[in-house]
């Protein structure tokens, strides 16, 4: 009870620091999920369900209504939930459904945020669209100078940002909770490396299928299938990436070939995204993990622990 506590109010005033506006709170809100996977790894899900709980009363209490529901959906739900998963009934992790989770949990709140707003002019893409004029606006920008192309062009990636933030969160702060916890002695598990975690089959169709409906779709329906193919892209682009850290292990350019997938995937999203993710619907019939760590690695050398 005292680590639910204690991981509910440090999580809470993480997030809390970048609603109230105080110096690095940007920085401390991509780190609020932190304490409540670090009671999960020790304690369990229940316990991180109780954490998660504990911070909600504290961020209704001192943020309101609005930042209660971003501590929830965007922090406290997704730690239970995945970890619940991760840890249900087996002694290893499984890493499967959590990792798919990555995806499908922003794309439920797209569809969710989509049927909210269904009555609004434009849907959610005209509320998207409304919003980044506004903040142009205030910025300075006029019709003159070409924003109609720029404010499509935000609307369009928005999503796809989203999606990417939210993985790069849960994934770090779920990594560091472990890696804290192992230092420790305070983990209830065995520790588990990504690189090793596979999509479970059933992801491949359920990625492909909006992507397919995005080349026939228009209007709103259009925007919403996109969205959703870019959303559901996501870790078939971290699960390809995983195929590149396994299958160079033992190479001399080792480093150098992670260095060039990263920084490509950095500076061209699109092209790189594509082929990883491609990579990553490869690795479901390929298995190409499985057979570098079957062929294991060149004698005198070790695997890293990515």
């Amino acid at each position: 009870m005292t680590a639910s506590l204690a991981g509910g109010i440090i999580s809470a005033l993480f997030a809390l620091a970048a609603v109230r506006g105080l110096p690095f709170g940007g920085v401390l809100f991509w780190l609020a999920p932190l304490p409540l996977y670090a009671v999960a790894f020790g304690w369990g899900a229940a316990a991180a369900g109780a954490a998660c709980g504990v911070g909600a009363l504290v961020t209704i209490v001192s943020g309101g209504p609005a930042a209660t529901g971003a501590f929830v959906l965007l922090f406290g739900l997704p730690a239970v939930l995945f970890s619940g998963l991760a840890m249900r009934g087996a002694a290893t992790p499984s890493l499967g459904v959590p990792f798919a989770l990555l995806a499908l949990w922003p794309a439920a709140m797209l569809l969710a945020a989509e049927f909210a707003l269904a009555d609004q002019p434009g849907g959610l893409s005209g509320a998207l669209t409304r919003v980044v004029e506004e903040a142009l606006a205030r910025m300075g920008a006029t019709p003159e100078i070409g924003t109609a192309e720029l404010v499509a062009t935000v609307v369009r990636i928005k999503p796809l940002a989203f999606a990417i933030w939210f993985a790069i969160v849960t994934v770090a702060n779920a990594s560091a909770a472990q890696t804290f916890m192992l230092r420790r002695g305070l983990l209830a598990v065995p520790p588990v490396r990504w690189s090793v975690a596979t999509l479970p089959l059933w992801y491949a169709p359920v990625a492909v299928v909006p992507a397919l409906l995005a080349g026939f779709a228009g209007g709103e329906a259009g925007f919403v299938a996109s969205s959703l193919a870019m959303m559901l892209a996501v870790p078939l682009v971290l699960q390809g990436l995983a195929v590149v850290h396994v299958v160079t292990v033992g190479q001399k350019a080792r480093s150098l070939l992670l260095g060039l997938a990263y920084v490509g995937l950095a500076i061209f999203l699109l092209p790189v995204g594509l082929a990883l993710a491609g990579l990553g619907l490869a690795e479901f019939v390929l298995n190409l993990r499985r057979r570098a760590l079957t062929r294991g690695p060149r004698p005198g050398q070790s695997p890293p622990e990515d």
